[in-house]
């Protein structure tokens, strides 16, 4: 299919933040057109990436992959349900061969590019000498880890791209079946399987119930040191709310009526999962969270409706034991019991 510039939605970046969900209800019986894919694709290729040796690689599948059964067997249960209605998995991957194999090139295209200058005290003999070989030094570990947030980058601008077309994401973890996903595409050791990409057009609401509520900024940020706020601008919030990066929050009216109108349509079990009595209860006076008057009111009325699930208290010593372990606050989490 074809495309013109004039077709493409010019949506604004700071919208395309705002409006992004993590859609979980695909109509089944609507594909993306090959061109989205391929601007979301081109959005993650344009991503930042550290000495231009563009590590990321992605592969695209559709429901009549003869990979398609095995793909599913690695996939989580409560997720199967998600990749059978969407149109199109991505799977993203990052190359860490592209680290020791391409730094020599990545950094004489940036320098081609205008991008590597004596301004900043490059020189080739340095480079040669010094940069290359320390950088293809490196242990695989550490390069792993910084090329996986790379990869993040350019799934992240994926995303916000499909966001921007009208195209619902979701990123989805392969985890039952561990290795399964390397093993289906016969992958090599040097192609790390980073993140499932499942697209589609939503069934749901675009807004899928609301934007997700988050940690407060202050509790997320600081300034200049750990642990000391960096504190909101309320007439930039109000700014940010006025041209939709900021939108309300969920659960938006008709959002719980509209899970249960999809359950019945795919014959699902309808509903949302509940929380008991003392956990709700205990997440409300969190101060850390930014919870709004709508997810307030939802939670009033699950305490009010009773019929909440029993505290699994099989389950304390094993929370404990790992926040202990890594230094939290367990009487937060657990109470003084």
């Amino acid at each position: 299919m074809s495309i013109s510039a004039a077709e493409i939605p010019q949506v604004p970046t700071l919208q395309a933040i705002g409006n992004r969900r993590s859609i979980r209800y695909f109509d089944p019986d609507r594909t993306v057109e090959d061109w989205k894919i391929q601007t979301m694709l081109q959005a993650g290729r344009l991503a930042s990436c550290q000495g231009n040796i563009n590590a990321t690689e992605a592969i695209v599948v559709t429901k009549d992959s003869d990979l398609w059964d095995e793909i599913e067997e690695c996939v989580s249960g409560f997720n199967v349900q998600i990749i059978n209605q969407s149109s199109h998995l991505i799977f993203w991957l990052t190359n860490l061969n592209a680290w020791y194999g391409r730094a020599n090139d990545g950094l004489s295209s940036l320098a081609l590019s205008g991008a590597l200058t004596k301004y900043h005290g490059w020189n080739y003999e340095f480079t040669m000498t010094q940069t290359v070989p320390r950088l293809m030094s490196f242990p695989t570990e550490r390069t792993e880890m910084l090329l996986r947030f790379e990869t993040g980058q350019a799934v992240a601008q994926a995303n916000l791209a499909g966001t921007a077309l009208g195209v619902g994401s979701i990123l989805i973890a392969f985890g039952r079946k561990p290795g399964g996903v390397e093993k289906a595409f016969g992958l090599g050791p040097n192609l790390k399987f980073t993140w499932g990409h499942a697209v589609g057009y939503p069934l749901e609401d675009a807004k899928a119930g609301g934007q997700r509520v988050r940690l407060k900024f202050n509790k997320l940020f600081h300034n200049g040191a750990y642990g000391v706020p960096l504190e909101a601008d309320p007439q930039v919030d109000a700014a940010l709310k006025e041209i939709g990066m900021i939108q309300e929050q969920a659960p938006l009216a008709g959002r719980f009526e509209e899970i249960d109108e999809l359950a019945a349509r795919f014959h699902r079990d309808p509903g949302v999962v509940s929380w008991p009595a003392r956990e709700v209860t205990r997440l409300l006076k969190d101060e850390d969270w930014d919870f709004g008057p709508n997810i307030r009111k939802r939670a009033e009325d699950v305490l009010a409706a009773g019929g909440l699930p029993d505290y699994p208290e099989e389950m304390k010593e094993t929370f404990r034991k790992i926040m202990e372990e890594h230094n939290l606050d367990v009487r937060k989490f657990l109470g003084d019991d």
